[in-house]
């Protein structure tokens, strides 16, 4: 999962809405945004790249269908918090749904954000009515191999002459290797994934390193039992440089036929990005209908 090298995803978590204004920090920008006002309630749960502005697209079409719709970064809501598990983000993404008075959704985590999903799916079954995996499947832990010992140096980087514009650069090719298509990889996406990062480059890097030292109080396996829902898997079919395992995927088989796995062609690691429209038709097909077709092992 996110096997890109260091500084192409260390924009972990870029959420300002992509304008040409000047670009704010992690402190100015929205962790959380909801609009509509539907009869369907849809949870977005950022990835560790992309925050909030990363599914405007996919925000936009749900609007246009009457969703509501709620979006949620749960790593700049844990920016300065001691415990950053999975365990522990989706206490938090828990919280801001209660006070919303959101039950029953469906719940969409991208890459790191589907262990976020996962793990209010099972905690906080009621909350939930079915969850979407895009690009990813059942993560352990919140780290990944690029939190490591290398990733001190990107705050000295950053202070460089020249040092910003190498930090973006290696970003932006990381968005490029980890796709199918870069057609939606345009100027206003390419600020909004990479400035405000750079504007709060130490307390990103603070919180990487405490991702990497987290611990999951439950195990996989008594998660997955935990479901009650179904589980849609969306996952890019072009060669790209992150996804799942072969593993990550083999422990949700015990969902048995609440789970469905799809491979979206010419899609990479953004499906919400690289192709919203299949996103949509997928996540917005009746759960009822859901359950009936995986029951009967009927494509849609």
């Amino acid at each position: 999962m996110l096997r890109t090298p260091v500084l192409a995803l260390v924009a972990v978590w870029t959420v300002a809405e992509p304008t040409a204004a000047a670009s704010q920090s992690l402190s100015a920008a929205p962790a959380i945004s909801v609009a509509g006002n539907g009869p369907v309630t849809v949870v977005l749960l950022t990835g560790l790249v992309g925050g909030v502005a990363g599914f405007r697209r996919l925000e936009a079409r749900l609007l246009e269908r009457q969703c509501r719709v709620v979006t949620i970064n749960a790593y700049l809501l844990s920016i300065d918090s001691a415990e950053v598990s999975f365990h522990a983000l989706a206490r938090r993404v828990d919280r801001v749904l209660d006070s919303l008075g959101v039950v029953g959704a469906r719940v969409v985590g991208h890459a790191h954000g589907g262990g976020v999903a996962l793990r209010l799916a099972a905690n906080a079954p009621h909350r939930v009515a079915a969850l979407y995996l895009l690009d990813v499947g059942a993560l352990a832990v919140n780290r990944s191999v690029i939190f490591n010992k290398s990733i001190r140096l990107v705050p000295f980087i950053a202070r460089i002459p020249g040092g910003r514009a190498f930090i973006r650069n290696r970003m932006m090719r990381g968005l490029n290797e980890t796709s199918g298509r870069d057609d939606w990889i345009d100027a206003a996406t390419e600020r909004a994934y990479t400035e405000p990062m750079l504007d709060d480059v130490n307390r990103v890097i603070g919180m990487a390193l405490r991702l990497a030292r987290a611990e999951e109080p439950d195990s996989l396996s008594t998660l997955v039992a935990r479901l009650r829902i179904p589980v849609t898997a969306l996952l890019g079919g072009a060669p790209h440089a992150a996804g799942p395992t072969a593993d990550e995927l083999a422990v949700l088989a015990p969902l048995g036929t609440l789970l469905r796995i799809e491979r979206l062609p010419d899609v990479g690691h953004f499906p919400h990005e690289e192709a919203p429209d299949e996103v949509i038709r997928h996540l917005l097909e009746p759960t009822s209908a859901i359950v009936r077709l995986r029951l009967h092992n009927i494509d849609p």
